[in-house]
Parts: C-alpha cells; sequence; structure tokens
C-alpha cells in the first residue's frame, strides 16, 4: 500500500530490496560469527572444554538480557556433553558483574574455563584473578569497551575498537548466541539445534532496549515463533501466568509483559 511505502521510504528504507529485506527478516540475512573479534578463539577453547570434559562456569547478571543468556550457554552446551555451572549473581549480597562472590564460586565449581554472559568488560581485577588461578576467561559482553578492558583469554564484545563485526548493536544473549553457533561447527552440531533457543534471544533482546533494526530484527523475528514449543519449562510457565499466548506473542508482550516480571525478581 502506498501509506506503507511512504513510512519505509521516509525511514531509509526506498529500494525494493532493502524494504523487503526490513518486512521480511530471514535467517540468511544473519553474519557470520566468526567476524565477531576473539569468538573463534573462545569457541575452540569451549569445544576443547566439551571435549575433555572440563568444567565451565557460567557466570551472568540478573537483568533480563544476563538471565536469558546465562541458562543459553549451559543449555546449548550440556547437549554436547559438556559439565557446566551456571551462577546469576544476588544483587545485594554479590553486587554487579563478575566479582569476588563470582570467583569464589567459580573455584568451588572446580572450573577449568570461566565464561561470562553479559558482564565481564570491565572486571579487569576478578579476571586477572581468575587467570592466576589457572582458569581461561572468556568473556562475552555488550557493554562499552574502554581502555581498562579485562584481559581475558578471549574477549568477545562488538564494541571492541578492533572489532570487524558489522552488527554493533547485539544483546548480551546475542553474543552468546553467536558464539554458541561457532562451538556448533567446531564439535559438528547440526545448526537448527540452535535454533531452538532463539526465544531467550528474542526476549533479551527486546528488553534490552537495543535497536530493533539489522540482525536484531531477525533475531526478534526468528525468536518470537518459538515461543508455542519453549524448551524453557519456566519461561512457559511465566507466560501462562501472565496471560501470554505462546502461539501469538509479541515484542510488545515480551517488553511491558513477560520482561518486567524477570526484572522484578533480580531488582
Amino acid at each position: 500500500p502506498a501509506a506503507v511505502c511512504r513510512v519505509l521510504a521516509s525511514r531509509g528504507h526506498d529500494a525494493p530490496d532493502g524494504a523487503k529485506r526490513f518486512l521480511r527478516p530471514l535467517a540468511e540475512h544473519l553474519h557470520d560469527p566468526a567476524a565477531l573479534a576473539d569468538a573463534p578463539r573462545a569457541a575452540e577453547r569451549l569445544a576443547r572444554a566439551v571435549e575433555r570434559r572440563e568444567t565451565i562456569f557460567v557466570h551472568g547478571d540478573y537483568d533480563v538480557d544476563g538471565v536469558c543468556a546465562t541458562p543459553l550457554f549451559p543449555r546449548y552446551l550440556r547437549g554436547a556433553g559438556a559439565a557446566v555451572v551456571p551462577f546469576v549473581p544476588h544483587r545485594v549480597r554479590d553486587g554487579y558483574d563478575l566479582s569476588s562472590a563470582g570467583l569464589a564460586a567459580a573455584r568451588a565449581a572446580g572450573a577449568a574455563v570461566l565464561l561470562t554472559a553479559d558482564c565481564g568488560t570491565v572486571a579487569s581485577g576478578p579476571v586477572a584473578e581468575a587467570r592466576a588461578a589457572g582458569m581461561d576467561v572468556i568473556v562475552t559482553d555488550h557493554h562499552a569497551v574502554g581502555p581498562d578492558a579485562a584481559r581475558a583469554t578471549a574477549l568477545v564484545n562488538p564494541h571492541r575498537p578492533d572489532c570487524p563485526y558489522p552488527d554493533k548493536a547485539l544483546c548480551g544473549a546475542g553474543v552468546a548466541f553467536k558464539v554458541c553457533e561457532l562451538v556448533g561447527r567446531l564439535l559438528g552440531r547440526p545448526p537448527e539445534e540452535l535454533q531452538g533457543y532463539l526465544d531467550l534471544v528474542a526476549l533479551a533482546t527486546v528488553a534490552d532496549l537495543v535497536p530493533l533494526q539489522g540482525e536484531n530484527r531477525v533475531l526478534v523475528r526468528l525468536g518470537l515463533r518459538r515461543f508455542a514449543a519453549t524448551r524453557a519449562t519456566g519461561l512457559s510457565a511465566l507466560l501462562t501466568r501472565a496471560g501470554v499466548d505462546p502461539a501469538s506473542v509479541t515484542a510488545g508482550q515480551l517488553g511491558f509483559v513477560v520482561a518486567p516480571r524477570i526484572n522484578a525478581v533480580g531488582r
């Protein structure tokens, strides 16, 4: 319709192919995760940990993005036989980001690899302490990178100045999804298996208020279709309690009905 065409053109989608890409985002529009700086190194170390049955300690965050990114790693990696211990800090008791509490929990778990989800970029002290204790530290994050960035074994963050990744707007769960994609390639796992976790990525992307353009638009569109058959029992129960139909959930419902209930727990 002419009215829709005018709106699309006014928002910069004035070429037919670009408009079609915006209206119908597809999986093939996603970028190669290997373009993320340090992502291949992170994936190689995680794949090695899976094969050796080394304990991987996943340290997340207590907002919606962190609460979605944190289970994404263990659920996917355990499917390949990994030994994974997830950890979400308590806001009052443990504070924000990777701290001494998370480091103590990683030591208690006997972790060989400390993997962060949606945090860790500026946790220079705890990262250095973890590495001194013999752990390999893989940071996956999307927050601002400054001169005091952690010197991790691998720092996967699209905001790194030296990162050539074309889409910088991924949330923490989006970055985690990309790293898992690379791990899956190394372990020979079918790509379709990872698609089953796009509901978590969609929820995190909407809740973290990152722009719903480019890759984020693709991830959310594909993820909304996954809620009807979500693998996350708790998420399914939450949708039911909130009166949201998983078969027809919208981005608006994720942002204003579902996400606040998760944020309330951490805050």
